[in-house]
């Protein structure tokens, strides 16, 4: 290998092995050259990476040479950012470097409490900048995340069209933020129903709008964008409407946890509804719970209804809960009221 050979070789090794933006000064006294030679060799080297349509790129950042995945590509490769980051870390820096700026206030909004945390882990690793702004804070990405991601620009504008390709935005009422949280969803709550000047803005931006069903034509007065109507009156519900919300988004991460949970909890209670007496349900909800435990039917069983009917009966499911409480949760509740109410314990 002839000396030209060598320290080109060098410099590729070398901004290979650096996983950051090198000066051309560091890179001059790695090979031993002129910093215009440098120079002059990761611009050969960036032009046989570009003419083998390379998945990777070498790019000049001010005073900078740094290998990166290619801009187009980094979307598609956030997922596999290095081990030390764990998943929820990640999914949170996706929404700041998609929403940016983005308020600290709306970001927790958007993925719970622990966002406070993840905040600060991402502060820690210089990815991201918190400026104070009025109670709360401003977030974007810093220069360091564009180079740890490989992006070429660390402008808010091009990040998000960067972070935005092939990208669906999901918006989801409130009944159905712990089952986004579940299934690792990127997502923003909003009201299509009776929307305020903020959820009429994100009705706007989103492509996806996840709701009961029943109520798409009232929700169709504000949004005239894809909706999914997900059911999640019984288990068997929920894990049909988390399926379709799958189909319709190309990252849920943690939906087949979600999915065994969903089968293991099901059996439990078909196994505790055994040889239970039959019902009469008044209501649709009451029907569908006793389908779903496979409890029998009958005019002289014990009548249910839904809390919310305002039918008398002799066991009434709650209908009326916090959506603060887990989605499974919550359907667990009125498994439990039924299953109670027909204990011949009562």
């Amino acid at each position: 290998m002839d000396g030209n050979s060598r320290s080109k070789a060098v410099v590729e090794a070398a901004l290979f092995a650096a996983g950051r933006g090198l000066s051309l000064s560091e890179l001059s006294s790695l090979t031993g050259i002129s910093e215009e030679a440098v120079r002059l060799i990761a611009e050969e080297l960036s032009e046989d990476f570009r003419l083998r349509d390379s998945g990777l790129e070498i790019r000049s950042l001010e005073d900078r040479y740094v290998m990166q995945v290619r801009g187009i590509l980094a979307a598609d490769v956030v997922a596999v950012a290095p081990r030390e980051m764990e998943a929820p870390l990640i999914r949170t820096l996706g929404v700041i470097a998609y929403r940016q700026p983005i308020i600290q206030s709306d970001l927790v909004r958007i993925r719970g409490n622990k966002a406070y945390d993840h905040v600060r882990e991402l502060e820690r690793m210089g990815l991201i900048a918190a400026v104070r702004s009025g109670r709360s804070k401003e977030i974007k990405t810093t220069k360091a995340f564009a180079d740890y991601f490989g992006i070429e620009s660390n402008r808010p504008e091009f990040i998000r069209r960067t972070m935005g390709q092939g990208r669906r935005c999901i918006g989801v009422t409130a009944m159905f933020r712990s089952l986004a949280e579940r299934i690792g969803l990127d997502f923003v709550v909003v009201n299509p129903y009776r929307p305020g000047a903020e959820d009429l803005e994100t009705l706007g931006e989103i492509d996806l709008l996840v709701l009961s069903p029943g109520y798409a034509e009232k929700a169709r007065e504000h949004y005239s964008g894809e909706m999914i109507e997900a059911g999640c009156r019984t288990l068997s519900e929920l894990k049909e409407g988390a399926e379709l919300i799958s189909g319709a988004v190309s990252d849920c991460p943690d939906i087949e946890p979600l999915l065994g949970e969903i089968d293991a909890i099901l059996l439990e209670y078909r196994a505790r509804a055994r040889g239970f007496p039959p019902i009469h349900p008044l209501t649709s909800m009451a029907k569908d719970l006793a389908s779903d435990l496979h409890i029998p039917l009958d005019d002289d069983g014990a009548t249910v209804a839904s809390s919310s009917s305002g039918r008398e009966a002799d066991i009434l499911i709650p209908t009326h809960q916090d959506y603060g409480m887990d989605i499974v949760e919550r359907i667990k509740q009125r498994y439990d009221a039924l299953l109670e109410g027909l204990s011949p314990s009562r």
